[in-house]
């Protein structure tokens, strides 16, 4: 055996298949894959002031990105933007809403936003930060 070094478009496709077949013999079917990528845009006078973009699997939907522009923080945007995103899952059959935060960017947010921690961990992505991984479910969305 030899290990080595390749491309993602060698390794992707091989693994792809290996957890669709996994997928199937633990199912007994053959589900086929709801898999999407969702992404909402905030604009101000026809300039992009913020972003949101998610995931959805199945039942769940993680956000993997948020943002917004400095100057437009505090004003509600952020909020309005993950809202817009949880009526969509919600419109589209999923249950459950994962992300992630690190201690220097927004968890007091993500909290004030009905989200619950079920996860951290110390010095991750780096020493002297922390990592927090959140959860919304569907009976906890208003």
């Amino acid at each position: 055996m030899e290990i080595k070094e390749c491309m993602f478009s060698e390794v992707e496709p091989f693994l792809e298949d290996l957890f669709s077949q996994q997928h199937q013999e633990h199912f007994l079917t053959n589900i086929e894959e709801s898999e999407e990528q969702i992404s909402f845009g905030s604009w101000e006078k026809e300039q992009l002031i913020g972003g949101i973009v998610g995931k959805r699997h199945y039942q769940t939907l993680h956000v993997s990105l948020l943002g917004v522009q400095p100057a437009y923080r505090n004003t509600g945007t952020g909020s309005r933007l993950l809202k817009t995103m949880e009526e969509y899952a919600f419109t589209h059959g999923v249950d459950t809403i994962t992300l992630t935060t690190k201690k220097y960017q927004a968890l007091d947010f993500y909290l004030k936003n009905g989200y619950r921690i079920f996860g951290e961990l110390e010095n991750v992505p780096m020493k002297g930060t922390i990592k927090y991984y959140l959860v919304k479910r569907r009976n906890e969305w208003n």
